[in-house]
């Protein structure tokens, strides 16, 4: 039987990202995925949006998860810089985005558009809108050559620069008020595949169609159980979204967001989120290639309410653009594990259940990121190598990851 140092259980963002931390200094890894391609799951069923923390300004948690999605993005220009297409710039002033060959993140911005017709006597909500633009302009002037985001001190506002932007809210005679975020999309395949690419160069094992039973203490390690081939390993990442609970004291709470692939997207429609006091009335479309999108808006945990809510969202969506047509519709699952005391899942938890056996659970796509350098910290009490040598893929592992939701629907010619 073989032997490793490294047992990762699953293939979403999170093992994925601990499989390419751990290969990356030297160390032994199988990865074990239950389906037949490796990030087949919630990974490929949502929104490919990089969150610079824009949408998270709205929640009353003393910038807690803000700090969190910046810390994301000083991590990724930290750790994963030298991957050839990882294109970002960080400047004196944002972070610009090279576009002039196809990288991991696209210049196609992510606009808000808070509703405040109708809703200025709503004065929690005004307050939060007024906030929530002070910190995005913030965000987007940020010095990322000098200052660690994640720090927050530059964020910091006073009551008097919220009162000026609330006089202005109520002064607006429009419906919305439209601004530009520093949130842009990311190619989350080209992303995933140059990870894999580096891991497997760098001695990474793929076992798929393989799903996980459970483990045994052995002699300085464990037994990894499978149904088609198990193996020894002396430590063990279980990255396996909702199944965690079965290991760690924990609950998940399941909700479903429904969501829609659509075509003919104008040219002159920005990827945007309309924001409301009242949720029911949140919506919003992520441009991809060649006129595509995805839309959609806001989970339930009712999934009766989905499908009359997705013809709901299309309808919004053709008054700004009447060309638009969905292709397909689906529901997507989403598995939060709520860990008592510990903040929602936003964030990502990484804990150690047993000596040698680890638990990652991931939240945001985003703060994958963070989870990389964070788990080597944890385990070995030191910073992961930050300049290294990267493969970049070429096509060579396309049978292997599976695409997203959207990539598929408008690439099968039974397009509903």
């Amino acid at each position: 039987m073989k032997k490793y140092e490294w047992a990762v259980i699953g293939s979403g963002i999170a093992g994925i990202i601990a499989s390419e931390i751990l290969t990356r200094e030297g160390h032994e890894v199988i990865l074990i995925e239950k389906n037949e391609t490796l990030a087949s799951e919630t990974t490929r069923d949502f929104h490919e949006w990089m969150h610079a923390g824009s949408l998270f300004t709205l929640i009353p948690d003393n910038l807690k998860t803000l700090k969190f999605m910046l810390g994301a993005l000083d991590d990724l220009l930290e750790f994963y810089s030298s991957y050839k297409r990882m294109n970002l710039i960080p400047t004196i002033k944002g972070i610009k985005i090279d576009t002039e060959t196809k990288g991991w993140f696209n210049s196609e911005y992510i606009h808000f558009k808070f509703r405040i017709q109708g809703r200025k006597v709503t004065f929690p909500w005004i307050i939060g809108i007024a906030r929530s633009i002070l910190l995005i302009n913030k965000i987007k002037n940020h010095d990322w050559l000098r200052r660690r985001a994640g720090v927050l001190d530059p964020f910091r506002y006073r009551l008097p620069d919220i009162m000026k932007e609330v006089l202005q809210l109520l002064k607006s005679k429009e419906k919305f008020r439209d601004i530009g975020t520093p949130d842009f999309t990311m190619n989350s395949r080209i992303l995933i595949k140059d990870l894999i690419s580096s891991s497997i160069e760098k001695g990474l094992t793929i076992s798929t169609s393989n799903k996980f039973l459970n483990y045994t203490k052995k002699d300085k390690g464990y037994l990894v159980t499978c149904e088609r081939e198990s193996f020894e390993s002396e430590n063990i990442v279980l990255c396996t979204g909702a199944n965690v609970s079965e290991v760690l004291t924990a609950r998940v709470k399941n909700s479903y967001a429904p969501m829609a692939v659509v075509d003919h997207i104008s040219d002159q429609i920005n990827s945007f989120v309309e924001l409301d006091y009242y949720p029911k009335n949140c919506i919003n479309i992520i441009k991809k290639d060649n006129g595509i999108g995805l839309v959609g808006g806001i989970s339930f945990n009712d999934i009766n309410k989905c499908e009359p809510y997705i013809e709901e969202v299309i309808k919004k969506h053709q008054i700004y653009d009447p060309n638009i047509r969905k292709l397909y519709s689906y529901i997507g699952k989403k598995s939060e594990v709520i860990i008592e005391g510990e903040p929602r899942n936003y964030l990502f938890h990484i804990k150690e259940v047993e000596k040698g056996v680890w638990v990652i659970i991931p939240g945001k796509f985003t703060l994958g990121f963070s989870i990389g350098p964070e788990f080597y910290r944890k385990v070995y009490g030191k910073n992961p190598k930050n300049h290294f040598n990267t493969a970049t893929d070429n096509g060579q592992y396309d049978e292997l990851i599976s695409n997203t939701v959207w990539f598929d629907v408008t690439n099968d010619k039974k397009k509903v």
